[in-house]
């Protein structure tokens, strides 16, 4: 493994283990058994670290593709919180630690924000295709799918963040993010829905 992805690899490991405020580039280096000007002749600060985690993280979620059937389309919905819940457990300290990310690392930030919008406007789109499709209540409001979006976003830091680690089960997790989503579906939704439950 080349070492600058080993830097990357050690940081994370470190960061989900003691937290990022708690990890140094020092700390990696030592681990490492590496010069501290080895590690910063590759990412001059943790930041830069943080910032190439956060792009590795955004590009396995983006890997995770969708088909253009409206009907897998909803099972791909449902099936979503399970197919990122690995990634989300690589990439943990993203989320345990994302107060004091916001606060230490702006830069970072812009970058977070500016693909937090990009995926917010995929995601909405995907929801007024359903709601189109009748698979959501046609009643729905735009408005009403930005509050769905919030609360997805809500219990996925939520389930992260006050659930015991050594508690994580994919399944648990799928089931609670999908439970928000129970009341806004159709007669249509409903079956998938209830189809989903049953392959668990």
């Amino acid at each position: 493994m080349k070492t600058k992805k080993r830097i990357l690899e050690v940081s994370r490991l470190l960061f989900n283990e003691k937290g990022v405020m708690n990890v140094t580039l020092r700390d990696v280096a030592k681990f490492m058994n590496k010069s501290y000007g080895n590690i910063t002749y590759h990412f001059p600060t943790k930041e830069e670290v943080i910032t190439s985690l956060f792009e590795e993280m955004n590009m396995e979620l983006a890997a995770l593709q969708t088909s253009n059937d409206s009907s897998d389309l909803m099972r791909y919905l449902l099936e979503l919180p399970g197919f990122s819940f690995e990634i989300n457990l690589k990439y943990l300290f993203l989320t345990i630690d994302y107060n004091e990310l916001k606060r230490n690392f702006p830069n970072l930030f812009e970058k977070v924000n500016t693909l937090n919008e990009a995926g917010k406007i995929k995601w909405k789109g995907l929801l007024m295709y359903l709601r189109d499709e009748n698979y959501l209540n046609p009643k729905i409001s735009n408005d009403e799918l930005d509050y769905l979006m919030f609360l997805s976003v809500s219990i996925h830091f939520a389930y992260f963040q006050m659930t015991d680690s050594h508690a994580y089960q994919k399944e648990e997790f799928t089931k609670t993010a999908n439970q928000m989503v129970q009341p806004y579906l159709s007669e249509k939704g409903l079956a998938v829905y209830n189809s989903w439950l049953l392959s668990l």
